[in-house]
């Protein structure tokens, strides 16, 4: 049993497949991994340190106040 390879027909669809499509979608995905997943480190550090700053702060603004001696009398607490 021979097999036969059908050449002018895979020769018209490889010619007819645009190439520059792939190369194309190949490169902005490249271009999304290169610009965007720096992004997103950077965005997430950013958001850390302003979590932690903000933590920060709020402990030593309690630590001051609680170090404060409370007035006598007065109303409210």
């Amino acid at each position: 049993m021979a097999l036969s390879v059908p050449l002018e027909r895979i020769t018209r669809e490889a010619r007819r497949v645009d190439v520059r499509k792939g190369v194309l979608a190949l490169l902005r995905l490249l271009g999304t991994l290169v610009l965007g997943v720096p992004y997103v480190i950077a965005w997430c550090l950013r958001t850390l340190v302003l979590c932690a700053t903000m933590l920060w702060v709020a402990a030593v603004a309690g630590w001051r106040d609680a170090g404060r001696p409370r007035a006598e009398g007065g109303s409210g607490s």
